[in-house]
């Protein structure tokens, strides 16, 4: 059986605000050719019967990489009227006259065109002319070089995307190059300054993340903890209260929450509010950790330690909270009480929640490469579902 994958990765503007998501699929190790087209298509109408492509972007854009064959109306996948599609093309596109028509009939439809790969050659300046955006690999290029490429692709009105962005610090160099977007994970690899101290602010934010998530935190004094910042109780009621959350009258205070959500759900609300309340943060970085939490407790679930789903989560969202505060993890995780094994996890990826740590990291950078990844029974098909899964619930979740 051919086996195909989709791989799901931000792409960000210059202020770090979400400005698509490109679904890229994969090819597992099997031969080339009408099975996996029709395997492609299969995985297209299993993902739109389950959720829907749209619930996997959001309220964002889509750039999708599919084989030649299927850039047609027919078979493109579906996304609602607001947010037209962006099909990634690449260079091989100029000897192809049945694609070039109907990108040309799909341009006329709304459509954007995202040349992938861009290089300097004749071929790829080509096809630049005919797209609205194109991608550059930014690794081991030579500054000097990018800018002058950058310069001349602007002059023709072409949007540059960065791909492989690695490091807030890599991401800062490519702004001043002229990159327009900026395609990858840096803003979960933040520029950390060796010694440096959280601020005020940063430090009792700490702090009560670390009170809310003791285990020995009661919900009386988890209600008490909240009711002291006006702000964030009325987040919290207002969260409680979307309909998203299914709660079936109103809770119109924090003592009443307890009896609709549980204290595990109600830790879940605060822990999310408070992180997304952070200054300076993009807020891609809270659904990356969202989403990122769901498919480790996805995989607790979906395993032999569904009893430990909970930790699972927790190590799932606190992965980033180095990001979050600009500081080592490890001194952010020195701060918290958590159990050893969590710790752990977080820190040196160790024991079976720091494998699960380690896979989703991996599906978050997904190649071709990515065939073999496993953990425990679940190979790469399962693996991509959840993670597609755990996404489009991450979105949902911080509407």
């Amino acid at each position: 059986m051919s086996e195909v994958f989709i791989g799901r990765q931000p792409v960000l503007d210059r202020y770090m605000n979400v400005f698509a998501y490109s679904l890229q699929f994969y090819q597992g190790l099997t031969p080339s050719g009408e099975a996996t087209l029709q395997a492609t298509q299969s995985l297209i109408a299993k993902i739109q019967e389950a959720i829907g492509f749209q619930a996997i972007v959001g309220n964002h854009a889509a750039m999708v990489h599919l084989p030649s064959q299927m850039i047609r109306k027919e078979f493109l996948p579906r996304f609602d009227a607001l947010h037209p599609l962006m099909l990634e093309i690449s260079s091989s596109t100029l000897g192809n006259a049945p694609l070039l028509r109907s990108l040309k009939e799909l341009k006329q439809l709304g459509s954007s065109i995202v040349l992938d790969e861009f290089i300097d050659s004749k071929t790829c300046t080509k096809l630049a002319s005919i797209s609205d955006y194109v991608k550059i690999d930014v690794c081991g290029k030579d500054g000097l070089e990018l800018k002058s490429t950058v310069d001349a692709l602007h002059q023709k009105g072409i949007k540059v995307i960065a791909q492989k962005v690695e490091t807030e610090a890599q991401f800062q160099m490519l702004k001043t190059l002229g990159f327009d977007y900026f395609q990858g994970y840096f803003f979960n690899n933040p520029t950390i300054i060796n010694g440096k101290k959280l601020s005020g602010n940063r430090l009792i934010l700490l702090q009560l993340l670390a009170k809310i998530n003791e285990p020995s935190t009661r919900f009386q004094e988890l209600s008490s903890l909240i009711s002291q910042d006006v702000t964030l109780s009325y987040k919290l009621l207002e969260a409680i209260n979307n309909p998203a959350a299914m709660i079936p009258i109103r809770v119109e205070r924090i003592s009443d929450a307890l009896k609709y959500l549980g204290l595990n759900r109600l830790k879940f609300w605060v822990n999310t509010l408070m992180l997304s309340n952070m200054e300076g943060v993009p807020k891609e970085l809270l659904t990356s950790s969202l989403a990122r939490a769901k498919f480790c407790e996805r995989l607790a679930s979906d395993t032999e330690y569904t009893k430990d789903k909970e930790s699972f989560f927790l190590v799932g969202l606190f992965s980033s909270l180095g990001a979050f505060f600009k500081v080592a993890l490890e001194d952010i995780v020195m701060e918290m009480p958590l159990s050893n094994e969590i710790k752990a996890a977080l820190v040196q990826r160790s024991g079976v929640m720091g494998e699960a740590l380690s896979v989703v990291e991996q599906i978050e950078q997904l190649d071709a490469s990515s065939s073999q990844l496993k953990f425990e029974q679940l190979g790469i098909l399962e693996l991509s579902e959840r993670f597609m899964l755990s996404n489009a619930w991450a979105q949902q979740a911080i509407l």
